[in-house]
């Protein structure tokens, strides 16, 4: 319970300290574009079973330099392990010469399938965090595309699964 109290706490206090940072990153809130994204994703769960596939979605408001993701990750092929996780945070994001490159942090919710460490096979929801850093390329006027993202995250059920996430996709921008 602790532990859900502090991702929940985490994920409150970044959107209390990044909000007022938010509205003075661009003067007109026509500088803030609304993004929505679907990413295709492979990861390792931490849990020795091999490769999860699965994908990635959400949406992001982001100004120059500040936004806000909500993102939600499903991994779910392996018939053992699976993942499924939903935060919200606080994202930065800084213009490159050919790319856009970003940052995500945020804290939420999770649920796993998972394996202890006597081999029984159990799954529960829990608290979790998710860090993210990727490259982003504009493809059209309204379409980037995700060239990578890597993601490494914690979901606090039964014995932690700590998951390893290598993702690509699209996000279309309004």
């Amino acid at each position: 319970m602790k532990r859900c109290l502090a991702v929940f706490a985490l994920a409150w206090l970044s959107v209390l300290f990044t909000t007022p940072a938010f509205s003075q990153d661009s003067p007109f809130i026509s500088g803030h574009n609304l993004n929505v994204f679907a990413e295709f994703s492979g990861a390792r769960s931490g849990q020795g079973v091999g490769y999860l596939w699965g994908g990635s979605a959400g949406a992001y408001l982001q100004g120059r330099l500040l936004g806000l993701v909500l993102r939600g990750t499903v991994a779910s092929s392996n018939a053992s392990v699976h993942i499924f996780d939903a935060v919200f945070g606080p994202r930065f994001a800084l213009n490159l010469p050919f790319f856009r490159g970003y940052i995500e942090a945020g804290g939420g919710i999770g649920r796993s399938g998972y394996v202890d460490s006597l081999g029984n096979l159990g799954s529960s929801w829990g608290p979790a965090w998710q860090a993210d850093a990727g490259l982003s390329h504009e493809l059209l006027p309204h379409l980037n595309w995700h060239v990578l993202e890597l993601a490494y995250g914690q979901i606090y059920v039964g014995p932690i699964v700590k998951p390893v996430i290598l993702s690509t996709g699209v996000a279309l921008h309004f």
